[in-house]
């Protein structure tokens, strides 16, 4: 029996559409599982800004978000007059983007919502938490590419991956690209964190919260094999590569509290043939900034990669159109694809799982 995305994801309390790249298909999505669930206590909110008629980077039309009756909608202020549902005030958050402050108010009929959140781990933990307190039962988060969207799969207990044919015009690339996404998504959790990192990273968020400095100075912290913090550096450090590799004679863990980079992964490369005493340890999934060769190179070499907080995907989305104008053969797209996920995948357009 076909389950329908709806359906799979139907237990989820906070759930979160994020994108392989933009024009993925994420509005479409959110709109497909708002018609589908028209409960009372229904809530929705953006990393960003969402719901514009045109992408503001692309130039491209982009559907816009339908919301029923009833629904919670957090958004910022100065989006309210373009939102045609009528619609009463709750609440101010404190949470400012530049389109002002996000406010949280109810739809009293159905119509069409912009919708632009905070962009922060830290605010949007706390905007969702707002949102329960006005009783919100389902909470869904419009996200963002795959890089920038930590803030919507650190607070989400639930992910939709949308991918298609705005990477490439070619199937393979987008299949190869897609899994690299949801492979890092899926890292396995870290065991055992000493309580001096869980620390520094519940100081971090709590700077995000409340947007103060930038963060701890030195965000990569090495651990050794009696679970002792040996060492810290910045990760942007010219001489991060050179600590990090100078102490994997023995076993090492080393965590980020931020992105782990492309160029930092590429210098421990080019300086250590084997790895396969180190483990590399992030928030999640989204902080590793990798290549799938770099990715497979590490693995290679015997490194291994964790998380603290691995992400429940529960399936990818595939939209065939390109905001260039050309369409992919969507059945065979998604066949491809489920031959290198163990999610399931659905075309979007048609809700048909594949």
């Amino acid at each position: 029996m076909t389950v329908s995305l709806s359906r799979l994801v139907a237990d989820c309390k906070c759930l979160a559409i994020i994108g392989t790249e933009k024009n993925a298909g994420k509005t479409t999505v959110l709109n497909h599982l708002l018609a589908a669930d028209r409960r009372a206590d229904l809530a929705i909110t953006s990393i960003g800004y969402d719901g514009e008629d045109i992408d503001q980077v692309t130039g491209t039309d982009k559907p816009s978000v339908y919301v029923g009756r009833g629904t919670l909608v957090a958004t910022a202020v100065d989006l309210l007059g373009q939102c045609d549902f009528t619609r009463e005030l709750l609440c101010f958050t404190g949470f400012y983007t530049p389109l002002g402050e996000v406010v949280i108010v109810r739809a009293l009929s159905d119509g069409y919502a912009l919708i632009a959140g905070p962009s922060t781990t830290g605010q949007m933990t706390r905007l969702t938490r707002m949102l329960q307190q006005e009783k919100a039962g389902r909470i869904i988060i419009d996200g963002a590419a795959a890089r920038r969207s930590s803030a919507a799969v650190s607070t989400a207990d639930g992910c939709i991956l949308a991918t298609g044919a705005a990477f490439s015009p070619d199937p393979d690339a987008i299949v190869e690209h897609t899994a690299h996404i949801a492979s890092l998504l899926t890292l396995p959790a870290a065991k055992d964190i000493p309580e001096s990192i869980i620390d520094a990273q519940l100081s971090a968020k709590k700077a995000d919260e409340n947007r103060i400095g930038a963060g701890h100075e030195n965000d990569c912290f090495l651990i050794d094999s009696e679970n002792q913090l040996i060492d810290n550096i910045n990760s942007l450090d010219d001489s991060a590569a050179d600590l990090i590799c100078s102490r994997i004679t023995q076993p090492l863990r080393v965590f980020f509290l931020g992105a782990v980079t492309a160029r930092l992964i590429q210098k421990i490369l080019e300086r250590s043939r084997s790895l396969k005493d180190l483990q590399l340890i992030a928030s999640d999934g989204t902080r590793f900034l990798l290549s799938p060769a770099q990715l497979a190179e590490l693995r290679r070499r015997g490194a291994r990669l964790a998380v603290l907080k691995p992400v429940n995907l529960l399936a990818v989305t595939v939209n065939p159109r390109s905001p260039e104008g050309f369409f992919l053969d969507s059945v065979s797209l998604c066949q491809k694809l489920k031959t290198v996920l163990s999610v399931a995948v659905f075309d979007i357009m048609a809700d048909k799982q594949l």
